[in-house]
């Protein structure tokens, strides 16, 4: 029996310490989202997402994100940032406070099916989890994107809920784990809070992504496959790790755009809301996740590398077995080159037998020298003119050179003066 529509839900613990387990509720678009705790986190799998045809538009009004991020462009781009705040008009102070923060942003992941011996030891996130103690259902690409997206609502004091959308399957629990293990409690006056701990988890996803695609370029290096199966396998595996730098480097400008908002944010807020210390903190930690995802990245370019270097070998290795070949090639011919020679030169008619059975030889046997070898040397000339023609011209440029300039220096040397000897 199919299931239907669900999304889970991650919140505070109604005992007042700790996050409770995630919950999994029935999702029936807006009514649920309306039902969410103030604080929590909310996870859609991607095929309970709503479609662009006014559903969506109506979830992400909840969050106070505009219409137009439903649509087909935003919902296949790699990576995206954007933000809409809120600000009490009527305060008399001079820096209006801010009431309300939306946030949006999304962050992709491409992983790759784990190989027999892999570098680390996560789950795997290319089949689907098991459901009621079935078995996982295989998937049948190899690998498998997850397009991440992001929906975050504040509001002033203590309001924050964030919609995950098409993320792993375990992140639930994971953030749970994370987050009941954090030295202090989350301060909801915040704006962003509830991102810091989120992204700590999607740079974790990120670094398996890479560790997925690096894995299959070890086991190349190391099995030496032989070089005609080696290219499909070396293009397959170049074009995951294409679009890992790729998602790298969009999740990397993505988090420098979440700083600055989050900055900006900070200096709105009313004074004595956050200390100065867990401003500059929160700073620092966005900083250190962006530092993060750009090291990925070098690291997803290294494999990139490593694959170019394999592509290097295999044509070297094809050369060095092309060059094997004309080698027996030339060995066969210079073994039969001999034989072929005097078996053509003697059944020309410059040899017969005679009557006698004595063996004659023509008086005419020059004119066969006289025509082979000027035809040889010219055949010898033309083809040395048509592989090295340039050269040859340039060597005798020069020497011709060389010779008018002696031959000028000579006609202006003076003649010695006579010299009158006495008698």
């Amino acid at each position: 029996m199919a299931r239907g529509p669900q999304i889970t839900v991650l919140s505070p613990s109604p005992k007042g310490f700790g996050w409770g387990e995630p919950v999994v509720r029935p999702f029936n678009n807006v009514e649920a989202i309306s039902q969410l705790p103030d604080q929590c986190y909310a996870f859609l799998h991607v095929s309970d997402y709503p479609p662009a045809d006014g559903r969506r538009e109506a979830l992400l009004a909840h969050f106070g994100v505009p219409s137009y991020v439903a649509n087909r462009t935003c919902f296949e781009l790699s990576a995206y940032f954007g933000s809409r705040a809120t600000y009490d008009e009527e305060s008399k102070e001079e820096k209006k406070p801010v009431t309300s923060c939306t946030t949006w942003f999304r962050c992709l992941a491409k992983m790759v099916r784990k190989v027999a011996d892999p570098h680390e030891e996560n789950p795997e996130y290319v089949d689907d989890p098991p459901e009621n103690g079935a078995a996982p259902v295989a998937g049948t690409k190899g690998y498998r994107w997850y397009e991440m997206s992001f929906f975050t609502r504040w509001e002033y004091p203590n309001k924050c809920q964030v919609l995950c959308v098409d993320t792993p399957w375990d992140l639930p629990g994971e953030l749970h784990k994370a987050l009941d293990t954090r030295d202090t409690p989350l301060e909801f006056r915040d704006p962003f809070a509830m991102h810091a701990d989120l992204m700590d988890q999607v740079i974790v996803y990120c670094d398996i992504a890479v560790w997925r695609v690096r894995d299959p370029v070890r086991e190349l290096e190391k099995k030496r496959i032989g070089i005609g199966g080696i290219f499909q396998p070396i293009h397959d595996i170049s074009r995951h790790a294409i679009h890992a730098s790729e998602v790298l480097e969009a999740a990397a400008e993505t988090m420098s755009d979440l700083k600055k908002c989050q900055t900006k944010m900070h200096e709105a807020l009313p004074d004595g809301d956050l200390t100065i210390t867990y401003r500059q903190q929160a700073k620092e930690h966005v900083q250190f996740q962006i530092s993060l995802v750009k090291a990925l990245k070098l690291r997803s370019d290294s494999s990139r590398e490593r694959l170019k270097n394999e592509v290097n070998l295999a044509f070297n290795n094809m050369s060095r077995q092309d060059n094997n070949v004309m080698k027996s090639i030339a060995l066969l011919t210079m073994i039969f080159l001999p034989a072929t020679f005097f078996s053509a030169l003697f059944s020309t008619t410059f040899f017969t037998f005679g009557d006698d059975g004595g063996w004659e030889v023509s008086d005419k046997l020059w004119i066969y020298w006289a025509t082979i070898i000027p035809a040889t040397l010219g055949v010898l000339i033309i083809w040395g003119f048509w592989l090295y023609g340039p050269e040859i011209r340039d060597f005798l440029k020069r020497h011709a050179d060389k010779f008018t300039k002696g031959m000028a220096k000579r006609r202006k040397k003076p003649a010695p003066a006579a010299v009158n000897k006495q008698p």
